[in-house]
């Protein structure tokens, strides 16, 4: 039976466990890190990680959400520098977030079709949807924003221009079903498409 934990220790562990799991998922991916690998790195036995989390699955959403809310405060700093939005800066911005789904392992881990699946599987639905509208609420003010200075378009609600920039990541989910010789391409004239459609050019 695993023993107590003190509250300075739970933190300490938990954090270990986090630290793990950024390492390992995004070395290893969901399916083939285990248990054991996550507590040995921590330094607890197998039996204590349910003190800190209901199962891996549960671990790897709590990882890529810390690395989800840094890479937001870093792209959120970097939009403030922006000024008046242009189709170009537009483009710019989600060109520099899809380079970071490919170059940062957590986040490239995360956008596996095989990955998402498993984690669809065991993760409770709520638990998704939370992940979903906490994207929805970091783009919320942004768009907004951009409606009011009359960068982007106004014809629609800022909750259907976000849901139309969520679209932009399904490629990349099922990249398997795309000929690799166009892809690259693919994606790109997808965000032209949609960065000539949502952003006015010339407005000031």
């Amino acid at each position: 039976m695993a023993r107590g934990f003190s509250d300075k220790e739970k933190q300490i562990i938990r954090n270990k466990l986090i630290s793990a799991g950024r390492e390992f998922f995004g070395k290893y991916g969901l399916r083939r890190t285990s248990i054991e690998d996550l507590t040995k790195a921590a330094g607890i036995a197998q039996g204590s990680f349910y003190t800190f989390f209901d199962s891996k699955e549960e671990l790897y959403l709590e990882v890529i959400n810390n690395e989800g809310e840094a890479i937001k405060e870093n792209f959120l700093k970097q939009e403030k520098d922006i000024g008046h939005l242009t189709r170009e800066d537009f483009k710019a911005f989600f060109k520099k977030i899809l380079h970071v789904i490919n170059t940062n392992p957590i986040i490239k881990q995360m956008f596996l079709e095989e990955e998402v699946d498993l984690l669809v599987r065991k993760i409770p639905v709520e638990k998704i949807k939370e992940c979903n509208r906490r994207f929805v609420d970091d783009f919320l003010p942004l768009i907004k924003k951009w409606q009011q200075e009359g960068s982007v378009i106004t014809d629609y609600r800022p909750e259907v221009i976000v849901a139309v920039l969520q679209t932009l990541y399904y490629p990349i989910l099922h990249k398997k079903a795309f000929d690799p010789d166009v892809f690259e391409e693919m994606v790109q004239l997808l965000i032209e498409i949609v960065a000539n459609g949502l952003v006015v050019e010339g407005s000031r």
